[in-house]
């Protein structure tokens, strides 16, 4: 059987129309999920968490988080006194959840508070320090290595 050119536009256009057909009926089989349900009010919030951090680069003086020795030290802005400094400190484990440590700010005079980091893995750790001073909210993220 010889085709010609008009058949086999035909064929094509037959098989174009199934392949999509076929594509769209599976695309909408597919149980599409959102990160998260309430998505405006978690978008509200993250534009809070971006003014948090730009008052915190605008800090004359920034928060300082060390590896020093078997202790992770974590030195505050000293334009403020060590009693007005709340929050808590996140020591986040990416490659394991379960290994996250999360502690409350308890700063000494010198505005210094420190961790001993013998009983964590070694290894990568992300610092989140969300910290508040006066009613206002600041929030600092930092790597470190733990040897």
């Amino acid at each position: 059987m010889k085709l010609n050119w008009g058949t086999g536009i035909l064929v094509f256009y037959v098989l174009f129309m199934a392949v999509s057909i076929w594509f769209i009926s599976f695309a909408m089989s597919k149980d599409v999920n959102v990160v998260t349900d309430d998505y405006y009010s978690k978008e509200i919030k993250y534009q809070e968490q971006i003014d948090r951090v730009k008052r915190t680069n605008n800090l004359p003086e920034k928060l300082k988080v060390k590896v020093l020795g078997e202790n992770i030290v974590f030195r505050f802005p000293s334009i403020f006194k060590s009693d007005k400094i709340e929050g808590n400190i996140l020591l986040y484990r990416p490659s394991n959840r379960y290994y996250d440590h999360s502690l409350s700010i308890e700063l000494n005079k010198n505005n210094e508070q420190s961790f001993s980091s013998e009983n964590l893995l070694k290894g990568l750790w992300k610092i989140k320090v969300d910290w508040t001073v006066d009613s206002l909210t600041y929030f600092n993220e930092e790597n470190i290595m733990v040897n």
